[in-house]
């Protein structure tokens, strides 16, 4: 079977989530003897030049090609809907399909995807598949998490988005087209040299972040309640809307991996148009090391409450230091372990015997995490799709703490193997559940035995089999 997998491409271009999944799972199907190729959103040369797919390179043993002058690429905001969604009616796309007689186009991002992509695919009885790793073309900033740090329940037709936008710039797209055009493959040489002495390339991942996503964090301006949102964007932002969510309605299966991505996408995607499955994600890093866990053996029977990915608002981070922070006069049988970039953080403003940062780590580190580790708390404020993190948790049998946002909450059963907590703006629930915790730490042992009896699929061979067959 002739593959093409959508994503947004290999480090440096890209990293996390979606890239590892997307690129494990195409390992996966090569290695079981299909024809698997990458396709990901080149430079953008001219919105208006003709957008043409090309071959870019062989990337970790599979060929790479790219879309010159896809839709532009942007990970920190729209600063324009319009330009965002411009026809790409003069293309080679049904050339490239048919030169290679792809079978299924699996889509893992709408991300500078062209709509005329899936509409020549669809014209050639391609199968058109959708894996849902973010929000992006419903919401133009990916993850439904507004400039006021609430959840974006209504984008008040554009209004919001006019708004939360309102800091994007071009300057994010002149950056990915120098990656492309000037210093991809020196980046890319220095990306796999740095990887060699630093874990997992952290240091060159975060420096590259910082870089990509700078013109996106909110100005000072974003503070002030008074923003008169332009009404002609906003009238864009709708049409953004539309534009995406006729591509989703459009797609032959859409695989959701979670029942809240799923429920998430429903409040905006008529789903009876398209065939959806929810079928949880894995990768091919995430190994069985479960195992029976001594809790009062623990940091000196302190419970070791583990946080780890970005530091950031969204990732309801802040909420987990404040609540703890107020917790610590009343209870002294907990340190939280902090494993993510903490250069933009105050570190020194919180007490060394409570709150322990380790910066950014890799997979190499995690058993020795898991080993000193009581519990995992995934606190995110955004709808988070699903969340790898837990899934590598429960590996090692290490329980977690999730609020309801989070994706992997399906695979908790609260009060057996974990916990699911309500979300709510004081972080009440939040609290309750990590009191109980302290208040009997021994729980934590129970939550582990049942962790090792669950049935987790975690074989990449396996979920790769169940992708191919809803294909």
């Amino acid at each position: 079977m002739n593959i093409i997998h959508y994503f947004l491409g290999f480090p440096p271009l890209h990293n996390g989530g979606l890239m590892i999944y997307a690129r494990d799972l195409a390992k996966e199907q090569a290695k079981m003897g299909h024809n698997v190729k990458m396709l990901m959103p080149g430079e953008l040369r001219s919105s208006n030049c003709k957008s043409k797919i090309k071959f870019f390179a062989y990337e970790e043993g599979l060929p790479v090609y790219k879309i010159v002058n896809p839709q532009p690429v942007s990970f920190s905001g729209v600063y324009d809907p319009d330009e965002f969604i411009k026809p790409r009616n003069d293309n080679n796309y049904r050339e490239f399909f048919s030169k290679h007689a792809v079978a299924v186009l699996h889509v893992h991002s709408l991300i500078g995807f062209p709509k005329e992509l899936l509409d020549e695919a669809k014209m050639l009885g391609i199968k058109t598949v959708f894996t849902t790793h973010d929000y992006y073309g419903l919401c133009p900033k990916i993850q439904f998490y507004s400039y006021n740090h609430s959840q974006c329940e209504d984008y008040k037709n554009g209004q919001e988005c006019v708004i939360c936008n309102r800091s994007a710039t071009k300057k994010a797209l002149y950056r990915r087209n120098l990656y492309f055009c000037e210093f991809y493959k020196p980046l890319r040489n220095t990306y796999r040299s740095v990887k060699k002495i630093l874990p997992n390339g952290k240091k060159l991942d975060s420096n590259r972040k910082k870089l990509d996503f700078e013109i996106g964090m909110l100005n000072n301006r974003q503070n002030d309640p008074v923003c008169l949102a332009d009404e002609k964007k906003a009238q864009g932002f709708v049409r953004f809307r539309k534009y995406y969510q006729n591509i989703l309605e459009n797609f032959d299966i859409i695989l959701f991996n979670s029942n809240v991505t799923k429920k998430e996408y429903s409040k905006y995607v008529n789903l009876n148009k398209t065939k959806s499955y929810v079928l949880h994600v894995t990768h091919s890093n995430i190994k069985d090391h479960r195992s029976e866990i001594e809790y009062s053996c623990r940091k000196n029977g302190k419970v070791v409450i583990l946080y780890m990915g970005y530091l950031s608002p969204a990732k309801g981070f802040f909420d987990l230091i404040s609540v703890l922070n107020e917790m610590k006069n009343e209870f002294t049988n907990w340190e939280l372990h902090v494993y993510g970039d903490h250069s933009a953080i105050n570190v020194d403003a919180l007490n060394k015997d409570f709150f322990k940062f380790h910066g950014p780590y890799s997979y190499g580190n995690l058993k020795e995490i898991f080993s000193n580790s009581s519990v995992l708390v995934m606190p995110s404020k955004c709808k988070e799709t699903f969340g790898f993190i837990g899934l590598e948790a429960y590996s090692y049998g290490i329980p977690a703490i999730a609020s309801e946002n989070v994706g992997f909450s399906d695979l908790i059963e609260t009060g057996v193997n974990g916990i699911v907590y309500k979300e709510s703006i004081d972080n009440g629930f939040l609290r309750k559940e990590i009191e109980k915790i302290l208040n009997n730490p021994m729980v934590l042992a129970n939550y582990n035995r049942s962790i090792l009896k669950k049935d987790l699929s975690l074989d990449i061979a396996d979920h790769c089999r169940s992708v191919l067959e809803h294909y």
